[in-house]
């Protein structure tokens, strides 16, 4: 598979987050403010710029978007983490679990080192951009325990990717999982002024709103692949 390909392939075709519902970013309360106690508005896998289905403060939507995380931040802080856990993941099968013969003990392994991985990607963030990682509302090991990476790493060893292919499928991954999460927040801002049904409020109205994203990126198949890049 060309680099292209594969750009296209974990970005569109095979999204992990509407082929495979990993790390499906958390719902709100469409049509009602949720209390500051709702844990779904501390939830960073959305940008704060991008939603609003949480507990406004003074100054209203303004003032939520001017105290908000940038948006920028998350979605390169979700995008480095697939990353580099894709490639750690590859070195870890190839080097260790796959010689010795433990490729049955891929699964814990890999969590342990995402979750690994997110811890010294903060760590690193403090002493780069520490005005950003010291954010009380950021929080990189959350996002590091968010299935979606552990996910492609488990697809990209299985397919036995090489380390560059490894390290191009997590950054395409993380930018296809930022594009998804952009859309469902935007689609959130719509429907919190929306008069939405008391029962379709939440996880229904959020996995609606997945279902019927999955069906359109369903236009981005396999078949248009190969016209669009011969692969």
């Amino acid at each position: 598979m060309s680099w292209a390909a594969i750009v296209f392939t974990f970005a569109l075709v095979d999204n992990v987050v509407l082929s495979r519902l990993l790390g499906l970013p958390a719902a709100g309360q469409p049509g009602a403010r949720p209390t500051p106690a709702d844990p779904a508005a501390d939830d960073p896998s959305i940008p704060d710029s991008l939603t609003s289905a949480r507990s406004l403060p003074p100054g209203g939507r303004e003032g939520a978007r001017a105290a908000a995380v940038p948006a920028w931040w998350l979605g390169a802080s979700m995008t480095v983490l697939m990353s580099i856990s894709a490639v750690g993941a590859w070195l870890v099968n190839a080097w260790v679990l796959a010689p010795l013969g433990f490729t049955i003990l891929r699964t814990p392994v890999m969590v342990f080192l995402v979750a690994g991985l997110a811890l010294a990607l903060q760590a690193l963030a403090r002493r780069v951009v520490p005005s950003m990682a010291n954010r009380p509302e950021v929080s990189v090991p959350r996002l590091g325990v968010n299935c979606v990476a552990l996910g492609l790493v488990l697809v990209t060893t299985r397919a036995e990717y090489g380390p560059l292919q490894s390290l191009l499928a997590g950054a395409a991954a993380g930018a296809g999982y930022y594009l998804v999460s952009a859309m469902m927040g935007a689609i959130r801002e719509r429907l919190d002024i929306e008069q939405v049904p008391p029962a379709l409020r939440g996880l229904p109205l959020q996995l609606i709103t997945a279902g019927l994203m999955a069906y359109a990126f369903m236009a981005f198949d396999r078949a248009f692949l190969a016209r669009l890049l011969g692969a």
